[in-house]
């Protein structure tokens, strides 16, 4: 089987679904047609006061040839690609132009359709409209996968066979960090991560639904709203295996083009199988190594071995299911929606009690949630514009990896860097959120005009309740990052801490080092292209204004060693007016803009 990026952790269920259809791992795996409920969604008229389609600004409306891009969406579409939609089969329909049952096996329709939302639609559901159980998947992998007729049987089985503290108790790889969880056997069985996988891979054939170009997905009033499910924006499952050209392999690249939604409450893509994965974070302290019975190397008769060492630490439960994942879209409008964890929040789901310390640390959470909206791979010319984020940790991934690459499926090529990932956030409202405000990989990302709340943990003794989605960072400088940020609004209750306003606008450390730098020179890109920027002005932080450049300065601080330098993001490379029109407000109007509009049913 081919491997995938680590960090492109939204395609490796896709990449194994595939993989494992074509061994025959996985029963059930085609998806054609199925007329047994047909819809009567089409052939609508526009609803009373429903909005448009027109109004994309930043980079959404710029071609990714040069010049101007209208965003239409659907509008003008024919009367018999208008639909009102109330459940998933008619939703399923409108999206794809026919009934499927297995929506990660179809392409999506390119038909010019409007799509309209109305009242709540649980993705998450069979034909009688009743909720899918975990167990309901387990059986569709078949007695052949798995004996467990109950999840709870089987989350006990997982838990206590991948027990951190157990399973490194084996030597470190080249790699420095634990084995990966093996997806099967010596005999060839399925191992109980390779079970999960199935149970995993079956969920996503019914709650991963693709939107193809010219599409408006637009919502009714303000209760519209998808609640269980994933929609991806165009397509793209990418390996590292190379082909005889020298590009990385792909498969599945459907690209997407023109795309708006707008007024929908978005909740909830709940991932029920989320996978433990003991390399992601984690790390340990080579210095430590020959110390008593530390080592990098297990040997069961001396004792000796990694967990033994005090500095070990790290490894991630891991969902796979964003809100919106723009995958391989260009000129797409996400504007005046609403985005959260919905009835299921984070704080349900906490370590797994049974694992001790160093696993049990809050970082180590079981996460169902991934993104809220995020733009990885062949994503660009993306705009966000009063949207509301709240309650959920990892907000916006801006690039899924930090390696730049061009891909093939053997009939066309795409590009991953420097040239894709251009996204435009203004007048959104992150109201309890963690991180990732965005996290920026690459691209040319202007952040402008938004408004984020929240609180900090309780610390230096006081007394303030802990919030349940405690505030860690707002943007976070990547590899290759052109980030420019203007005039925003910044809240948060520090309940004691003595952070700095560096500390909670751009964090404690640059994820952009040097030899990711030399990987996308390596890849072809020019060495301007694959260096980092950053600019920042204009921002009201618990009502003080900030040095214009103060934040800057902290940043470049940290280009040093291992880490790449921080250039000042200015017209001598790109600065956001060289692409499109706008007028950045002044930070003291923005709360005021941003509260009155953003979100469901407020436009």
């Amino acid at each position: 089987m081919q491997k995938l990026h680590v960090r492109d952790r939204a395609h490796t269920l896709r990449f194994l679904i595939a993989a494992a259809c074509a061994s025959g791992a996985l029963a059930a795996c085609g998806g054609g047609d199925d007329d047994a409920t047909p819809s009567t969604a089409a052939g609508q008229e526009r609803p009373a006061g429903a909005l448009s389609s027109l109004g994309a600004d930043g980079w959404a409306a710029r071609s990714t040839t040069g010049g101007a891009f209208e965003v239409t969406g659907g509008e003008g579409a024919a009367a018999a690609q208008v639909y009102v939609v109330v459940n998933r089969a008619q939703l399923v329909r409108a999206l794809y132009g026919r009934d499927v049952t297995d929506t990660l096996a179809q392409a999506p329709d390119n038909t010019r359709k409007l799509i309209y939302v109305k009242g709540r639609i649980d993705i998450n559901v069979n034909d009688k409209l009743e909720p899918m159980t975990k167990e309901d998947y387990m059986r569709q992998c078949g007695a052949t996968v798995t004996a467990y007729t109950t999840f709870a049987q089987f989350d006990a089985d997982y838990k206590a066979a991948y027990d951190p503290n157990l399973w490194i108790q084996q030597s470190l790889e080249a790699d420095g960090r634990p084995p990966a969880l093996p997806q099967k056997a010596a005999d060839g069985s399925l191992t109980l991560e390779g079970q999960r996988a199935c149970f995993g891979a079956k969920q996503a054939r019914h709650v991963v639904l693709r939107v193809g170009s010219n599409t408006s997905l637009i919502g009714v009033g303000s209760d519209a709203a998808l609640v269980g499910g994933n929609l991806h924006l165009g397509e793209a499952i990418v390996g590292t295996d190379t082909d005889a050209a020298g590009n990385m392999v792909a498969t599945d690249l459907i690209a997407a083009q023109n795309i708006v939604v707008r007024n929908i409450h978005f909740a909830d893509s709940y991932d029920m199988f989320p996978s433990w994965d003991p390399k992601d974070s984690f790390s340990i302290s080579t210095s430590d190594f020959g110390v008593g019975l530390c080592n990098r190397v297990h040997d069961a008769a001396t004792g000796q071995g990694p967990h033994q060492c005090p500095s070990r630490k790290g490894g991630r439960w891991n969902s796979e299911y964003d809100l919106i994942s723009v995958f391989n879209a260009t000129n797409v409008w996400i504007d005046g929606n609403t985005f959260d964890d919905g009835d299921r929040p984070d704080k349900l789901d906490p370590p797994v009690p049974g694992w001790a310390a160093p696993f049990n640390v809050a970082e180590q959470k079981v996460q169902h949630h991934d993104g809220l909206v995020d733009v990885t791979l062949f994503g660009n010319h993306v705009t966000l514009s009063y949207n509301h984020f709240r309650n959920h940790d990892k907000t916006h991934l801006l690039g899924g990896t930090d390696v730049a690459a061009r891909y093939s499926d053997g009939n066309q090529v795409q590009s991953y860097g420097p040239d894709k990932l251009a996204v435009t956030l203004h007048h959104n409202r992150y109201e309890n959120t963690v991180q990732r405000q965005p996290r920026v990989r690459f691209g040319k990302v202007h952040v402008y005009n938004n408004y984020y709340t929240g609180a900090l943990k309780p610390t230096g003794g006081s007394t303030a309740v802990a919030p349940d989605y405690a505030w860690s960072v707002a943007w976070t400088i990547g590899t290759a990052s052109k980030l420019y940020v203007e005039n925003n609004v910044l809240e948060i209750a520090l309940n004691g801490s003595t952070k700095t306003a560096a500390q909670l606008t751009f964090g404690d450390a640059l994820s952009s080092t040097v030899s990711n730098q030399t990987k996308c020179t390596a890849a072809g890109y020019a060495a301007a292209d694959c260096a980092t920027y950053f600019h920042e002005a204009g921002t009201l932080y618990n009502d003080v204004a900030l040095v214009d450049g103060a934040l800057l300065a902290a940043a470049q601080a940290k280009g040093t060693g291992s880490n790449a330098v921080v250039n000042k993001l200015d017209a001598t490379y790109w600065v956001p007016g060289a692409s499109y029109t706008y007028t950045a407000q002044a930070a003291s109007a923005v709360k005021a803009e941003v509260l009155a509009k953003a979100g469901v049913g407020r436009r």
